[in-house]
């Protein structure tokens, strides 16, 4: 019944990007975290020729969204505001997937919703995010749903909109799916997404690995440092820019001799560059690929009393106060690295949006990343203009550009 019907890529032609609020309970201490999310909006309205449709799922959010938009100049009149209850802000991840045909139809992939393998997919906080993705889907018009038992965010898919899906195998297998085989959950997502092939690449990017597994790094007095992200998902690392054309991040010789985490993060990178190198795309030829930079690792103290700090202790003291390796939560300030991007990019028809990090007083190599993540933009968007969002707050809050928005492919 579906077979005319497929993925298209985030380059083709879009027609609506949902973006949700961020709730009340969501701040990034010493940080502006609407923001990002305000400048995002106003450059989807200026250059992206799309609908943005404004989700406020939970209390106060839409107050808040508002006044805080009419403040910034944002005519709402331009926006679609929805207030479809919904536990999960980065609308990337359990928003409305939207498969198309060449007539116009369309119908929208539903997976099951553990909240990054939080919480159980039966719990009520995981029912109503996946139900806000149906509310969503069928105020765009969109009333065919296809479900799945089997977890999935969309972070994590990487559509060519030729049938190839790119996902991490450690991410939608070990930590998502462990009750499937990874042959059984390649067989569900070639029935859901009418895929050809699915390419996996083995773990994500160190920095933005599930922070519970314990210890990122060391600081030279022996302090440790942790992530700040549950999310492990592809489009950290690995993003398609044209069916045969891939963007993935890389980490330099003297950044991986510069810390154990710049070594982990290399050997997974390349272990997906030699992945990829040995692929090919739907016609069967070789991938073009293209190196991005990785961000500079951005440290992040939570002190006891900081509005995230019993937030990032909770989900540890929910596994007995000690992280899987077996670390304990420290005593006093706890010292991150966010979860900084160059590959969490949103692509929407004449813009691309990028994440920039540069602040006065930190380290011009810093500014020079910035400058390079967006020549390499540039030059694989020559025909859209690109815009660096100051997105640390974003970052900060557990996600970035690409995590906050989900973008709709055109039905026609």
């Amino acid at each position: 019944m579906y077979e005319n019907y497929r993925m298209p890529g985030e380059f083709e032609k879009r027609s609506n990007v949902y973006v949700t609020w961020l709730p009340d309970y969501i701040r990034a201490e010493g940080y502006d975290n609407r923001q990002p999310c305000v400048d995002v909006i106003k450059a989807l309205l200026e250059y992206g020729d799309v609908t943005v449709n404004l989700n406020c799922g939970t209390p106060g959010s839409y107050e808040e969204a508002c006044s805080r938009l009419k403040e910034e100049g944002v005519d709402l009149d331009r926006i679609e505001i929805t207030q479809f209850e919904d536990s999960n802000f980065y609308v990337r991840d359990n928003g409305p997937s939207i498969m198309v045909d060449d007539k116009g139809h369309s119908y929208m992939v539903n997976p099951a919703w553990t909240y990054y393998g939080v919480w159980d997919k039966n719990s009520p906080e995981c029912q109503s995010a996946r139900k806000a993705a149906v509310h969503m889907a069928v105020a765009l018009g969109c009333f065919d749903i296809v479900n799945s038992e089997m977890v999935s965010e969309g972070g994590d898919r990487e559509f060519d909109g030729h049938g190839t899906l790119i996902a991490i195998e450690d991410t939608e297998c070990r930590k998502r799916n462990p009750e499937f085989t990874k042959e059984e959950i390649e067989a569900e997502y070639k029935r859901i997404y009418n895929l050809n092939k699915v390419i996996w690449l083995p773990q994500p990017m160190l920095e933005d690995d599930d922070y519970r597994l314990g210890i990122l790094d060391e600081k030279e007095d022996g302090t440790p440092v942790f992530g700040m992200s549950f999310a492990a998902h592809i489009d950290e690392m690995c993003r398609f820019i044209t069916p045969n054309k891939i963007l993935l991040a890389e980490v330099s010789d003297e950044e991986a001799a510069s810390s154990k985490a710049g070594a982990e993060s290399r050997r997974r990178i390349e272990a997906a560059y030699e992945i990829l190198s040995n692929e090919t795309d739907w016609e069967g030829k070789p991938f073009e690929i293209v190196r991005m930079p990785t961000a500079e690792p951005i440290e992040v103290v939570i002190a006891p009393g900081d509005e995230d700090y019993e937030l990032y202790k909770g989900f540890i003291d929910e596994m007995g106060g000690k992280f899987m390796d077996g670390t304990p939560w420290p005593e006093g300030p706890v010292h991150f690295y966010a979860a900084a991007s160059y590959c969490n990019f949103l692509i929407c028809n004449g813009v691309v949006l990028g994440q920039r990090y540069y602040h006065e007083g930190v380290s011009e190599v810093v500014k020079e990343k910035d400058e390079q993540a967006k020549a390499v933009l540039e030059s694989c968007f020559p025909d859209r203009k690109v815009i660096m969002i100051d997105s640390l707050a974003l970052n900060l809050s557990g996600g970035g550009v690409h995590c906050w928005t989900k973008d709709v492919a055109a039905s026609r």
